[in-house]
């Protein structure tokens, strides 16, 4: 029970506090802190400070409330300015107690919650290095303007037009700056498939940066009106939370979107890449299409890209309206064929009748437009998943079709020596989409496929899936496929080695050191007890580095027992461990020996610390020829272009 003379202390209190006026300064401190947060929230992003920014005022203004208490309480604001307070007629004993109080409350406050903010980031950015899935930009510490960009994300713009009808518009800016980005050989772009995930995420740029392994974040809206566009870019610093540029465009009227698009790639290039000009150029396309036809192709991507039979349908009306306006619109027609093509995989029983037209009609586009991204992709994934999808074609389809025999010399930059690629040796059935189109018709046979396995089926399907996806960055993704695969056949080598890998490129090495175990466990082949702990060792002394000094060893021993290793896996190691000179020379080697690995540079994150070098940067232009050049390009078949 509490006595008359408590209560009477506590009176005394509150009458103390009503006359030192803290209560209402404490009302004006909470108001004037709100309006100074709204002002931070529109004014910082325009000097790059961004939500760090933010975050710092915030942590200011709270660890800033108990120290206010304190002068509020010694102090008041009178007409002759700021002076002390006057004691009352509360004995000193209270007025000593209350300060106190206040003092301890501001300690623990102050020091609780600095120690809380520090430790969740808000005055100090960490940006991790994962092993090889990350730039040496991505690293701890704040943003360096002289430290090279190699590796970028275009993360989904938002629709923030009134009549919120543009989604499919801010949807083709999205895909349309992904694929113009990827063309850049200095940049490493994340794929459209990758980013999608991040849209309305919670995430801060530092985490998503670090799933992804990328330097820099482009993130922005869109705002569309019968009178006006506005497209607005926010570039971001990913492992330390920077705004280095904000671009925006405002345009009355847009003719040619394709061509605005290809404008608003180069501008994000120019302030990525800043003295580093692109080679590449990012031009749009030379004939110009119609307005209407490319506003229904825009619709036509965007149901394309429900992934649904009924999206598919949606697709192919709004591709043929396309054509209708311009008959000459080889990426409408990429689109025709690749909605059938999807659209007849989503049916019980597949018409191989249909899938063949699918792919006449990629033929086509092909024909319209060989430097079409589009065409090239449909084409190229449409002719190589036939054998996969159907069960009778007819011959001439039943498998890709041979190029003639051909070779390339390719004179590398700075050294007198030059490569010769037998392009008959060359598998070039690896292809990483660039475009929504080709990523829907990858991923949904590579799908397709996967749940097909049964029985005594191979796991091989399942490990080049998998070894797709880590060609892309998407570790996790390539994870489950290979827990797939050795669930259904644990003796499989090839897939154990990829999965202990794909720990690695997550920057997880207890987690390879735990799959290597289970390799070791099911008595496989490739794997034994010493060569556990012998990756065991290295991972604890030098974390998932350590992993490719244990894989430069392994592949040491193979090549002095088996006189040879592919050239590409030892060009990646020494990659990964930073030896650049070794790592060109087995690239080259690999290019001139047709393996395939070496159609993977454009999207692999081990050698973004390499983009940089022009003999790179050619190996990886002759690669891309190989994949979609002339050499590649089919006939225009006769009669026009086919239609619906």
């Amino acid at each position: 029970m509490v006595d008359s003379n408590d209560r009477s202390g506590l009176s005394q209190l509150v009458a103390e506090l009503r006359r030192r006026h803290v209560g209402r300064f404490a009302l004006g401190y909470l108001a004037s802190a709100f309006v100074i947060l709204q002002l931070a929230e529109i004014v910082l992003p325009a000097f790059g400070a961004g939500d760090g920014g933010l975050r710092v005022v915030v942590a200011v203004a709270a660890l800033g409330f108990p120290p206010a208490l304190v002068l509020a309480w010694m102090y008041d604001l009178t007409r002759e300015g700021i002076t002390r307070t006057e004691d009352g007629a509360t004995g000193p004993w209270l007025r000593t107690l209350a300060l106190a109080a206040l003092l301890l409350v501001t300690l623990l406050v102050t020091g609780g919650g600095g120690l809380y903010l520090a430790r969740q980031g808000v005055f100090e950015s960490r940006g991790e290095r994962s092993g090889a899935s990350a730039s040496s930009a991505v690293a701890e510490g704040s943003f360096d303007p002289s430290a090279p960009i190699r590796s970028i994300a275009v993360l989904p713009l938002e629709d923030n037009s009134p009549s919120e009808d543009q989604a499919y518009f801010a949807a083709s800016m999205h895909e349309e700056l992904t694929a113009k980005l990827s063309q850049v050989e200095e940049l490493r772009v994340v794929s459209r498939t990758s980013t999608m995930r991040y849209a309305d995420t919670v995430m801060t740029a530092p985490e998503i940066g670090r799933a992804l392994g990328v330097d820099v974040l482009v993130e922005g809206s869109v705002t569309r009106t019968p009178q006006r566009t506005r497209v607005t870019l926010q570039l971001i610093h990913a492992p330390s939370d920077t705004h280095i540029g904000s671009l925006q465009w405002d345009r009355e009227e847009i003719d040619d979107v394709l061509a605005f698009q290809t404008e608003v790639a180069r501008e994000v290039v120019d302030e990525v890449l800043k003295d580093r000009s692109a080679e590449t150029l990012l031009a749009a396309d030379e004939r110009e299409v119609e307005p209407a036809a490319q506003e229904a192709y825009f619709r036509g991507r965007y149901a394309y890209d429900r992934g649904t039979p009924e999206g598919y349908a949606q697709a192919m009306d709004y591709f043929e309206a396309a054509l209708e306006e311009d008959p000459d619109f080889a990426a409408a027609l990429a689109g025709m064929a690749g909605a059938r093509f999807l659209g007849t995989l989503q049916e019980d029983d597949v018409s191989s009748d249909e899938l063949v037209q699918a792919l006449e009609e990629a033929r086509s586009a092909m024909a319209l437009d060989s430097t079409s991204v589009e065409a090239q992709e449909v084409y190229a994934l449409i002719e190589q998943s036939l054998p996969r999808v159907a069960e009778a074609l007819p011959a001439d389809l039943a498998r890709p079709s041979p190029r003639r025999a051909d070779v390339r010399v390719i004179r590398m930059p700075g050294s007198v020596d030059s490569v010769v690629v037998d392009l008959d040796a060359l598998d070039t059935a690896w292809i990483q989409p660039l475009t929504a189109l080709g990523e829907r018709i990858e991923a949904s046979v590579r799908i397709r496929h996967a749940t097909s396995l049964q029985g005594g089926e191979t796991t091989g399907p399942l490990v080049f899936d998998a070894r797709q996806l880590m060609a892309t960055g998407r570790y996790a993704d390539a994870q489950r496929v290979l827990e797939a695969a050795v669930a259904a056949d644990p003796d499989a080598a090839s897939a154990w080695d990829l999965l202990v890998r794909a720990h690695v490129g997550q920057g997880d090495p207890e987690g390879a050191a735990n799959a290597a175990r289970r390799w070791a466990e099911a008595q496989g082949e490739g794997l034994d007890g010493a060569d556990v702990r012998a990756l065991t060792s290295h991972l604890s002394r030098s974390g998932v580095d350590g992993y490719w000094r244990w894989r430069l060893e392994r592949l040491e021993d193979r090549r002095r027992s088996e006189g040879s290793v592919p050239s590409f896996e030892m060009a990646t190691t020494h990659a990964a461990l930073g030896n650049e000179e070794e790592a060109l020379r087995f690239l080259a080697l690999a290019l001139r020996q047709g393996e395939p690995g070496v159609l993977s540079l454009r999207t692999d994150p081990v050698w973004d610390d390499l983009r940089d070098d022009e003999r790179f940067r050619e190996i990886l232009r002759q690669a891309r020829q190989i994949r979609f050049g002339p050499h590649a390009t089919p006939p225009r078949p006769p009669g026009g272009t086919p239609g619906r």
